[in-house]
């Protein structure tokens, strides 16, 4: 491998590394005019105000909401599938916390609990004409059966307003709000405000990966942390909303005829909140949502058929298929040996197979490219003195080798759009998640404990580059040495400079490279044993 060639490599290895930290966080698109996304405190629409849930208070004014009966607080109401376990309170008849049976925290001691805040989830503010009343501030009556649980205010021996939830056997909750005779209804706010759990070891970048996701106006709006903590509104017609971890999420999907206009983003202590706005303007309210609080799996998101995946983190638009097609790939894998450590050796395979058309004649060009040298060098001394000459005899002394000077390194550059696809796959695919693999790989998903891994995969970067590396002779010149010497820095230097990047980056990712590299390594001695010297007999200088 030349040098220019090896620039090349570690220049797009540069921009891949830091566009996946710092770019492949999709910004939002360009918005239609009636969208925007804007700082919360430059939006004063209305003289709005979600207040806190606050435990400590017990019954409070809330407008002219007066109920018949004095009710008991209860925060240990239960509803339970295979795959969540749903607790109420009736404060309010909000969420309190979303356990997801079958998932592990990060410990590994305890199921992972969804929320991060115990504040609850689903609190509902109503804004009529002349009230704002808040239902968190209130304790409801509740009927509940195996399924299913309504929360209900009564007064004068009538419902006014209901709450209800029931689930089905995956991660979703059917909510259902119902609001009369309250006067005219404004609007009414929804929070989404018990921030969403993740891994906080594991991938020390985590906090790139918290986001509230939204489909706008048919386009995907994302909203960082770090966005989110300065305060953002989204306004438009939202068809669904996400909260996401690197590995979790809480989408709330409302029916259609649910006017969804705004949404609040907020952010504090990596917890990052949204409070939903929906129009309404009328004396009543009978409206349903579906909320998924489960995994980020591509396959539960598909089914809802709305484009809920888009809300992933595939990484750049124009690669998303080809992560998806991986995904997919890798999860057939997986059905067939149910490793995905040895999932992802056979993919680094597979993959390694269907490039190697491409690989083959790039590492035969390189390895040719050395052995005409002695030839190469004879040429420029002959005709040094005529530059057209010296193209023309340059040329055809490479065609008759079969040395692509230009295209060496164009087959293994046409490869990088799939590595770089593969990288978000690997990196925050919660199949890999707790996965082990052997020895002292016990999770696919974080970074090897002892770096055993990473240097492994150095060792086999030195290899390539040891294979490739020109030898010097006698007859070299000064420019040739000195481009040796670069060419021997980059031998060393590059494989420590990956050492240090793959260090902390996932197992899983590191493996799959490390594989690539040891079949690179394969192929190389190959091509080179193939090879055949070239002397200078074998090619026929024109005198001038």
């Amino acid at each position: 491998m030349d040098k220019r060639t090896i620039l090349a490599l570690i220049l797009i290895f540069v921009v891949f590394f830091i566009s996946s930290k710092f770019l492949w966080k999709q910004p939002a698109p360009p918005q239609p005019q009636q969208t925007t996304i804007k700082q919360k405190e430059t939006v004063e629409e209305k003289p709005k105000k979600t207040e806190p849930f606050d435990e400590d208070i017990a019954q409070v004014d809330t407008g002219t909401f007066i109920t018949d009966a004095a009710v008991e607080r209860n925060d240990n109401l239960i509803l339970e599938n295979d795959n969540i376990m749903a607790i109420f309170t009736n404060k309010g008849g909000n969420i309190r916390q979303v356990i997801l049976k079958n998932i592990m925290a990060e410990t590994k001691d305890k199921p992972v609990e969804l929320f991060i805040s115990e504040k609850g989830m689903f609190n509902t503010v109503i804004y009529t004409s002349t009230d704002t009343i808040n239902v968190g501030k209130q304790y409801l009556e509740y009927s509940q059966d195996e399924f299913s649980i309504t929360f209900f205010i009564q007064k004068d021996g009538r419902r006014v307003f209901e709450k209800s939830y029931s689930i089905e056997n995956d991660y979703t909750i059917q909510a259902r709000i119902k609001a009369d005779k309250f006067g005219f209804i404004d609007s009414y706010d929804l929070g989404l405000d018990a921030g969403i759990y993740y891994d906080r070891e594991g991938d020390k970048r985590y906090a790139t990966y918290i986001d509230a996701v939204a489909y706008s106006d048919n386009a995907v709006r994302k909203v960082n942390l770090k966005k989110a903590a300065e305060g953002q509104n989204l306004v438009g017609n939202i068809t669904w909303t996400v909260l996401k971890s690197k590995y979790f999420m809480i989408a709330a999907i409302p029916e259609r005829t649910v006017k969804l206009r705004e949404l609040s983003v907020t952010a504090q202590n990596n917890a990052i909140q949204e409070t939903l706005s929906i129009d309404t303007g009328r004396s009543n309210i009978d409206h349903s949502y579906i909320l998924y609080c489960g995994p980020v799996d591509y396959d539960n998101l598909r089914s809802f058929n709305i484009g809920l995946e888009e809300s992933m983190s595939f990484g750049w638009k124009l690669l998303r298929p080809i992560s998806k097609l991986i995904l997919k790939l890798l999860k057939f894998l997986h059905s067939l040996v149910p490793n995905y450590g040895f999932a992802i050796i056979i993919l680094s395979i597979i993959l390694k197979l269907i490039f190697y058309p491409l690989t083959h004649k790039s590492f035969s060009s390189a390895q040719k490219m050395q052995q005409i040298q002695p030839l190469l060098k004879e040429i420029q001394q002959k005709y040094k003195g005529d530059p057209q000459k010296l193209n023309k005899e340059t040329m055809k002394l490479y065609k008759e080798h079969g040395v692509r000077p230009l295209g060496g390194c164009l087959p293994l550059l046409i490869q990088f759009p799939v590595l770089f696809a593969l990288y978000p796959v690997l990196q925050s695919t919660i199949e890999l998640r707790h996965a082990t693999f052997m020895l002292w790989i016990q999770d696919l998903s974080i970074p090897d404990p002892y770096y055993i891994l990473p240097i492994l995969m150095g060792i086999t970067m030195f290899l390539q580059q040891k294979l490739m590396a020109r030898k010097p002779t006698p007859d070299m010149d000064e420019k040739q040495l000195a481009q040796l010497k670069t060419q021997k820095f980059m031998m060393y230097g590059m494989p420590i400079f990956f050492v240090f990047i793959f260090r902390s980056l996932p197992a899983g990712l590191v493996l799959y490279w490390f594989t690539y590299n040891v079949l690179s390594v394969f192929e190389q001695l190959n091509i080179r044993k193939k090879s055949q010297p070239i002397t200078g007999k074998e090619i026929k200088v024109e005198k001038k």
